[in-house]
C-alpha cells in the first residue's frame, strides 16, 4: 500500500500512456477505406478537415488531435457496449473488419492487363532498352562535351 502511495502519480500516468498506445494500436490497424465508411474513419475524416481549418496554429491542432482520439476512444467504447449487449459477436467488430472497396468494373482491368500486354510486346527486354538508353545518353554528352570545348577553343583564339 505504501508503494501505491509513493508512486500514485507514475502509475495513473502509465496506465494513461497505456490506453492511449492501445486505441492507437487499433486505429493503426483498422481499415482506412470502406465503401459504408464504418469504423475510425468518419473521426478521421473529421480530424483532417478540422486540421486543414488550422491554419498551423498549434493549440488548435492539439485540441483536435485530442477530440479525434476521444472519438476513436467513444467507437471503442460503442463496440465494447454493443458486444456487451449481444449485438455483434467480438467487441471489436465495429472497427477491425473486412473492408467493403467501391467496385471496380472488369473492363478497367482488363484494359489495365491489355495495355501491359501491349507494353510488353512493344519492348520485350527493358533491361537492354534500358541499356541502349544509357549508352546514348552517354553519347550524347559526349557530343555536347566536344561542341563546348570546341567553343571555347574558337573564343580563345579569337
Amino acid at each position: 500500500m505504501t508503494f501505491i502511495k509513493h508512486h500514485w502519480f507514475g502509475l495513473s500516468i502509465s496506465v494513461f500512456m497505456l490506453a492511449y498506445l492501445f486505441v492507437f494500436i487499433l486505429v493503426l490497424f483498422s481499415p482506412r477505406y470502406d465503401e459504408q465508411k464504418r469504423g475510425f474513419i468518419p473521426c478521421t475524416e473529421i480530424m483532417a478537415e478540422e486540421l486543414i481549418n488550422c491554419e498551423d496554429k498549434i493549440g488548435c491542432m492539439l485540441k483536435t488531435v485530442a477530440k479525434n482520439t476521444w472519438c476513436d476512444v467513444t467507437i471503442v467504447a460503442k463496440g465494447f457496449s454493443l458486444w456487451a449487449k449481444g449485438e455483434q459477436t467480438t467487441p471489436w467488430a465495429n472497427y477491425l473488419f473486412e473492408p467493403k472497396l467501391p467496385h471496380q468494373e472488369k473492363e478497367t482491368e482488363d484494359e489495365t492487363e491489355e495495355s501491359l500486354q501491349e507494353f510488353y510486346t512493344q519492348t520485350p527486354n527493358i533491361a537492354a532498352s534500358m541499356q541502349n538508353l544509357r549508352r546514348l545518353n552517354q553519347e550524347l554528352e559526349e557530343q555536347i562535351k566536344n561542341q563546348e570545348e570546341k567553343e571555347n577553343k574558337e573564343y580563345e583564339q579569337q
